[in-house]
């Protein structure tokens, strides 16, 4: 008789102490969703409480439009600042999607190669210059080469603007 219960009973015991584990599974994972709830209501909290001209700045660094002419103007202004000529200025190609509600605050990419040419002082002054942008920049590769006449040097830099869709 103690060997049957013994069978019977041992399956019991054991689905016990899978759910147990389940269970502290589940519960820490509860914990971390509790933790990060807490933390985006401190943020939207902070976010909220911030000085208006900080919430310009920030809007101005990353647009919730795609403004393909700010990233043209920001890169022509830069060469123009620093007596640089644009030889050459692509924007990689777009798909532009309607609004979406669920998709508020997803940060979207607009990809660009830029030529431009000039001395190496004033490049390296461009180069500064689109580092402290009004518009949030990152570049992605830069090249150099000289000119035929070998009296100036042309850059080539590719890179990404960033908007909020």
């Amino acid at each position: 008789i103690s060997l049957l219960l013994y069978f019977a009973v041992k399956p019991t015991f054991e689905t016990i102490l899978v759910l147990q584990k389940k269970l502290a599974g589940s519960n820490e994972v509860l914990q971390k969703i509790t933790q990060k709830a807490n933390n985006l209501s401190l943020g939207k909290e902070n976010y909220d409480n911030m000085d208006q001209t900080i919430k310009d700045k920030i809007f101005s660094l990353i647009p919730d439009t795609v403004s393909i002419k700010s990233v043209i103007q920001t890169l022509e202004q830069a060469a123009q600042t620093h007596e640089a000529s644009v030889s050459a200025l692509q924007i990689q190609p777009l798909i532009l999607e309607p609004e979406n509600e669920a998709q508020v605050g997803t940060i979207t990419e607009v990809s660009f190669i830029f030529n431009t040419e000039g001395s190496y002082n004033n490049l390296v002054a461009l180069l500064q210059d689109l580092q402290t942008s009004s518009r949030l920049l990152s570049i992605d590769n830069i090249s150099l080469s000289k000119t035929n006449d070998g009296t100036s040097l042309v850059m080539s830099l590719s890179g990404k603007a960033y908007y909020l869709k």
